[in-house]
């Protein structure tokens, strides 16, 4: 992020969606999130940042050393933490079925510990797994729109390109609904403390619906992943048909 950064400052041409995907990442780690640069928190996108650096440093030269001097912490910090450097590793390697049930299963060991650490581990795959699929299908995603709801119905559609109309309802069958399922499951989060009440204390009830979120994004992965081999094979077939 520091690199893709100066970069940025220095005039070159970035992709706006690598900012918005690693700062989501890192400010999604609890043991890292309070670290995360104070200019990647106040800048959600890399046009307010370009005008907050265009009057506070004059020169190419003083925004690189400003970038530079902005993240020396942070990247001190992660090099003391392995697990976190572990995440970051995974998070640009192709999610494949071994990779997304090995970061399930670990999501559900760190449940007991760090419930919400777990359930947003979990959004974020989704969210990987979505741009490496359009990736795959070649579409290119609005890199203004950062949605994730957005990004699962543009996933869904792209993969309903089937290489023939007599595949269609093949592909359709399996992710018809991913968006509607990502935008219950977000309700689901945001609305749990009003869902899950009675006698069941907060901890307790914390944990109890990460579980459930855990499991929810664990299968919506599970489901594009699954459509997406689908997709390849149909693609194979009617290659050698």
């Amino acid at each position: 992020m520091r690199n893709l950064l100066i970069a940025h400052v220095t005039g070159r041409q970035v992709n706006e969606s690598d900012y918005h995907k690693l700062r989501h990442f890192f400010m999604g780690l609890a043991d890292v999130s309070e670290k995360v640069p104070a200019l990647v928190i106040e800048h959600a996108d890399l046009a307010s940042l370009w005008q907050s650096l265009m009057y506070s440093c004059g020169s190419l030269e003083d925004r690189k050393t400003f970038i530079i001097d902005q993240f020396s912490d942070f990247l001190e910090s992660l090099e003391k933490d392995t697990q976190t450097s572990e995440q970051v590793a995974r998070s640009h390697q192709v999610l494949t079925e071994a990779l997304l049930h090995d970061t399930w299963n670990k999501a559900i060991v760190s449940l007991e510990k760090k419930p919400e650490v777990a359930v947003e581990q979990m959004r974020l795959m989704v969210e990987q797994l979505c741009y490496q699929l359009l990736r795959n299908v070649k579409v290119v995603p609005d890199p203004m729109q950062h949605n994730l709801k957005a990004l699962v119905g543009l996933t869904e559609r792209s993969l309903m390109l089937s290489p023939g109309k007599k595949y269609f309802h093949v592909i359709k069958e399996l992710v018809a609904g991913c968006e509607e399922t990502l935008s219950a499951i977000e309700n689901f989060r945001a609305d749990r403390t009003h869902l899950i009440s009675g006698k069941i204390d907060s901890a307790d009830r914390d944990l109890s619906s990460a579980k459930v979120l855990v499991s929810l994004y664990g299968s919506l992965c599970s489901m594009l992943l699954s459509a997406w081999r689908v997709h390849e094979m149909l693609i194979e077939g009617e290659s050698s048909a």
